[in-house]
C-alpha cells in the first residue's frame, strides 16, 4: 500500500528529477527561470526528499516532500509575478512547459496529498530504512525517463513519417 502513496506523490518530482539530467547529459540549455544554483538546489532537495519517501517511509518523509511541494507551489507565483509566463524548464526542453496557476494547484494539491499521506492515523508507516524502497526509487527512475525521453522522441517520429509519407498515400493505397 505504501509503494503507491509513494509513487503517487513522488512521479511529477521523479520527471522533474529525469528532465534536468537528461538535458544536462546532452547540454541542452536551462530554462529553469531562476539562476542555475537555485535549479541545481532544487533538484537536489527533489532527489532527497523522493529518496526519504522510498528509503525512508515515514511520517516525516511525507512531511519534506509536501513542504517542498508548498514551496515549490510558492516559487512558480513568484516566478509568474516576477517574469510571466516564461517556460519553467520543470520537463526539460523536449516538452514546453510554462509557468501558469495550473502549476500552482498541481504544487498546492500534490502538497496537501503528501500531508494526508502523513497522517498516522490513516496510514501506518514501517519507519525503518528499505533497500527495496531505494531499487524502487530506481526502476521508477528509468520509468520516467521513458516517458520524458522516449515518448516525445516517437511522437516525433511519427510525424515527420507522416510528413514524409503523405505525397505518397496514393500510391500505397493502390497497393
Amino acid at each position: 500500500m505504501h509503494e503507491l502513496l509513494a509513487i503517487s506523490v513522488t512521479l511529477p518530482i521523479l520527471l522533474s528529477v529525469v528532465s534536468f539530467g537528461w538535458s544536462r547529459v546532452f547540454g541542452d540549455p536551462d530554462l529553469f527561470p531562476g539562476s542555475g544554483r537555485l535549479h541545481v538546489l532544487l533538484i537536489l532537495l527533489q532527489v532527497l526528499s523522493v529518496t526519504m519517501v522510498y528509503c525512508y517511509p515515514s511520517r516525516l518523509s511525507f512531511l519534506g516532500i509536501s513542504l517542498l511541494y508548498f514551496v515549490q507551489g510558492l516559487g512558480v507565483a513568484y516566478f509568474i509575478r516576477k517574469k510571466g509566463r516564461v517556460d519553467c524548464g520543470c520537463l526539460g526542453p523536449q516538452i514546453n512547459s510554462k509557468l501558469g496557476f495550473p502549476l500552482i494547484v498541481l504544487n498546492l494539491l500534490m502538497g496537501l496529498m503528501g500531508l494526508l499521506y502523513s497522517h498516522p492515523v490513516w496510514f501506518v508507516h514501517s519507519h525503518s530504512f528499505t533497500i527495496t524502497g531505494l531499487m524502487l526509487e530506481g526502476m521508477l527512475l528509468l520509468v520516467t525517463l521513458l516517458i520524458i525521453v522516449g515518448v516525445p522522441d516517437a511522437l516525433y517520429a511519427i510525424r515527420v513519417y507522416r510528413e514524409v509519407a503523405a505525397p505518397h498515400v496514393s500510391k500505397i493505397k493502390r497497393l
